[in-house]
């Protein structure tokens, strides 16, 4: 078996964490666990980078959706103020997925521009830890 020098932070690998919740917002797509399954998404990708601080790409892009998807909503019972509940109710969970998947398709693009989504995965064995001598 080879030994491996690679720290800690080497060995956990985020983006195979990343391709799983892609995946599993893909597979909730149309059904009640969406939306959460896109909290986690971006739970996951929210992070400081080298070089890059998606946590602030990420909730810039949040504040400016949540914004629109408010605006249409009352908008909307602006126009539809005599409406019964059920056709209110229906209207505010179609807007509510709408919005979730505006979010998904933003970091899903933002995961593919950054690269994040090419990289393959290595997975790497257990390694010793490099001997401190003190000259």
């Amino acid at each position: 078996m080879e030994e491996s020098t690679a720290s800690f932070l080497d060995k956990t690998d985020w983006r195979i964490t990343l391709h799983r919740k892609l995946e599993a917002c893909v597979d909730a797509e149309g059904t009640e666990y969406y939306p959460k399954r896109v909290k986690s998404l971006i739970s996951v990708v929210s992070a400081s980078y080298p070089g890059w601080d998606a946590q602030r790409d990420i909730n810039d892009m949040l504040k400016k959706v949540r914004i629109k998807y408010y605006k249409l909503w009352f908008d909307w019972l602006e126009d539809n103020s005599t409406a019964k509940h059920a056709k209110k109710y229906h209207h505010r969970k179609k807007l509510y997925h709408m919005e979730y998947n505006e979010i998904f398709e933003y970091i899903k693009n933002m995961c593919a521009r950054k690269r994040m989504l090419l990289w393959g995965s290595k997975r790497i064995p257990g390694g010793t830890q490099i001997q401190y001598r003190d000259e």
